[in-house]
């Protein structure tokens, strides 16, 4: 039998019964009417439930995590600039295209600088957010243009070729096989 609280848990009750005093009291100072002493005990049944449930059932201490797993294995495979992958565009429900993509699929909106800075009033770089007269303003992009890239992805094909899109994906890093054809073909010169 588990005897005591746990770190986490008393932090979770405090928080709990903090918020819970938190509504009275704005209540209270809202101008509110004072809780009735029935309000009072459904609060603190409230409130000692919620520590129960916590005691019955705590948060479980895990030693691994399989969703980070997956990201790092994720970027493992596709942080290659060699690797082939095969991507279908699909738009109305419908597989309008298919490729087969050598790197990365990216986002359209991402940069290689940052899209704002720090200045001073007169333009001069500020070194921080707390120094004096700082003002958080529009950074140009490596070509000198401002502006904001549409939501989509880029790719590059097997063959080289610059692709946009702005729809559903999906992507694989094996090739699925099409029950229809897609709508778009393209052809290679």
């Amino acid at each position: 039998m588990k005897k005591g609280f746990t770190l986490i848990e008393i932090i979770v009750v405090t928080a709990i019964v903090g918020i819970l005093t938190a509504i009275v009291w704005s209540t209270l100072s809202s101008g509110g009417s004072t809780p009735t002493p029935k309000k009072q005990n459904e609060i603190q049944t409230a409130a000692q439930v919620q520590k129960d449930l916590v005691n019955s059932v705590p948060i479980p201490k895990i030693t691994s995590s399989s969703e980070r797993a997956n990201v790092a294995k994720r970027a493992e495979i596709f942080n290659n600039e060699d690797k082939i992958s095969y991507i279908y565009l699909v738009n109305y429900g419908k597989v309008m295209s298919f490729f087969s993509v050598k790197g990365k699929v990216s986002s359209l909106r991402s940069y290689m600088t940052p899209e704002q800075r720090l200045v001073r009033g007169n333009g001069e770089k500020c070194d921080s957010y707390s120094s004096p007269n700082c003002f958080v303003v529009d950074a140009p992009d490596i070509d000198g243009t401002y502006g904001e890239n549409v939501e989509g992805i880029f790719f590059f094909t097997t063959e080289g070729a610059y692709v946009e899109w702005k729809g559903d994906y999906m992507m694989s890093d094996q090739p699925l096989k099409l029950t229809t054809q897609p709508e778009l073909v393209r052809q290679v010169n």
